[in-house]
């Protein structure tokens, strides 16, 4: 096993930059996921670090050894794509094991990695088994033991949920936690989905236009966002929104009538505009008449999500535990704690701080 360190990467296709000087620390048998919209950069970072696209410039350490420039096979590490990429007309056990054979490994340490392997992934009963007889999820389990019985010191994943339903991609999350867990192997995680990068992640990089926007726990993103990307990426349903404008330490808010905050800001931002940040949780609707309009309510049984439009256009989404209490329509009015508002800089989207 190891740690993985990450130093001014840079990634240019021709005179075009993707990846812009990343630094990133793993420690050893940490869970990273790196989490961002399409085009973000994640995979091609991944890739980076798998060896499958050539680093421009800056320096990748696993262990303590610089495998920049080193063939993908001597990093010491395991991919798993979105695409299984299984032989059909081989059984389960000739997959797990084809790595191994192409290297002319004993055949007695073969069958001992194997049989670990299908134990760890549940796959004992389908050793004889080809692909096209295989869920997907079973599927994807064989293409993570063909990586666990090459003994990496690191696992990649590059989106291998993307391809399943939605009660195989919960089956799959549990699989993979409970796999990181008994290995403790250090483990890079791509994907678009923040849900599975809040519920697997010991640690979450968000990436946007081949940049770092913030690194930290899932929860530590989700309570302290440093920026309004982050914040309204991070978190399902998403952080509402709302502009505003400040005025000598008062702030007024769109869509919000008789309503002025006054925050003690670390550094004044002046007069200008401001956004604040709420999340849905922390916004309690209220059945009573006022100035928001119901447009549609959720109800998923344990708990609901209420879409209003404010008398201004703005957008909000609130939740609630259990049934709703309003409907479609209704004319009603909403409270919140102020202590739970986020503010951030109009313009450059970054957080203001209160002192």
């Amino acid at each position: 096993m190891a740690g993985l360190q990450l130093s001014d990467i840079k990634k240019a296709y021709g005179k075009v930059e993707v990846i812009h000087g990343v630094n990133l620390d793993i420690a050893d048998g940490e869970f990273v996921v790196f989490v961002g919209p399409s085009g973000c950069g994640k995979s091609t970072l991944l890739r980076m670090i798998a060896g499958l696209e050539e680093t421009t410039s800056g320096q990748i350490d696993i262990g303590d050894r610089d495998v920049t420039h080193v063939d993908p096979a001597e990093r010491g590490i395991a991919m798993v794509f979105q695409t299984y990429a299984l032989y059909p007309h081989m059984t389960v056990r000739e997959n797990i094991s084809f790595g191994l054979r192409m290297n002319k490994v004993p055949q007695d340490e073969i069958d001992k990695k194997v049989a670990k392997a299908s134990e760890i992934l549940k796959l004992d009963q389908y050793l004889e088994r080809k692909p096209k007889a295989l869920s997907g999820g079973q599927r994807q389990r064989v293409a993570i033991g063909r990586s666990i019985v090459r003994g990496p010191e690191v696992f990649l994943f590059d989106e291998p949920l993307s391809n399943l339903d939605a009660e195989l991609r919960l089956e799959m999350r549990v699989e993979i936690a409970r796999l990181h867990k008994e290995l403790g192997t250090t483990m890079i995680y791509v994907t678009h989905d923040q849900v599975e990068a809040m519920t697997l992640a010991d640690k979450i990089v968000v990436l946007r236009d081949g940049l770092i926007e913030q690194v930290g726990a899932p929860l530590e993103l989700y309570e302290n966002p440093d920026n309004k990307f982050v914040a309204g990426f991070i978190g399902s349903p998403a952080m509402n929104f709302l502009s505003g404008q400040i005025k000598g330490g008062d702030i007024t808010v769109n869509g919000l009538p008789n309503r002025t905050f006054n925050f003690d800001f670390k550094e004044t931002p002046g007069d200008g505009a401001i956004e604040l940040g709420l999340r849905p949780e922390h916004i309690e609707t209220l059945a009573e008449p006022g100035h928001f309009t119901v447009d549609l309510v959720e109800e998923l049984g344990g708990v609901s999500y209420i879409y209003l439009s404010t008398e201004s256009g703005e957008k909000i989404i609130s939740e609630k535990s259990g049934r709703a209490n309003v409907k479609n329509g209704d004319k009603v009015s909403i409270q919140f704690d102020a202590s739970d508002v986020l503010y951030f800089n109009a313009e450059s989207g970054q957080r203001l701080y209160g002192k």
